[in-house]
């Protein structure tokens, strides 16, 4: 069985303490790296073999929306849970714009973080039902302006429009100032949710939602 790899970081040792104990119950996860803030976390990051990265957002230096932003940019393959006090629609929409894929309260259950690990590997976001409820109350009232073209990110975009203009992964990777491996997550990432399967629908794409223009 192929375990999934969490890497924890939590200001809190004690907080880290009992969700390595809680995980390590667990027969299919397992808990690769523990930091107390999101430098120590981005400096080891290349030494990582990390799946899903479990963040609060409160925390000294960066904190964990900025360190979720940092990531869905940099290591897009890697997905990142929220895991905190903060249950307001601000921090939630905030999480979300910056690329969290699951936010939960703290004291969730044991076994709805597990369900939320198991959900957020396979590719999808999960929410319980009162960030959920939260959730949808701004989405009806149209507080969710950050994103553009549908569900992707700014990024995602500027990825698109230089596949779109006809650049390789190595241009965009060089323009972007970030590795080929990493675009082509992002490629993966806007294909999937775009409902797309090769580069030339994705130029199509493009082009009929004005993201480039043909002279």
């Amino acid at each position: 069985m192929n375990k999934i790899n969490v890497v924890l970081v939590d200001d809190h040792k004690l907080f880290r303490d009992g969700l390595k104990s809680l995980l390590h119950n667990t027969e299919d996860i397992t808990v690769v790296g523990e930091f107390g803030n999101a430098n120590d976390l981005i400096e080891q990051m290349d030494q990582l073999a990390a799946q899903i990265i479990i963040t609060d957002i409160s925390m000294p230096g960066m904190n964990g929306i900025e360190l979720t932003q940092y990531l869905a940019k940099k290591h897009p393959c890697i997905k990142t849970i929220i895991l905190s006090m903060h249950n307001n629609k601000e921090f939630i929409l905030s999480a979300m714009d910056a690329g969290a894929k699951a936010y939960l309260p703290k004291d969730i259950a044991g076994e709805e973080l597990n369900k939320a690990i198991q959900e957020v590997n396979k590719g999808n976001e999960y929410f319980n039902q009162g960030i959920s409820n939260i959730v949808m109350r701004s989405l009806m009232r149209g507080n969710k302006d950050d994103k553009n073209h549908g569900e992707l990110t700014k990024r995602e975009t500027e990825v698109l429009r230089l596949v779109a203009d006809g650049f390789m992964n190595k241009e965009v990777a060089d323009q972007l100032s970030i590795s080929v491996r990493t675009i082509d997550c992002h490629k993966n990432n806007i294909m999937s949710k775009l409902g797309l399967n090769t580069t030339a629908e994705l130029v199509k794409y493009a082009i009929k939602n004005h993201i480039i223009e043909v002279n």
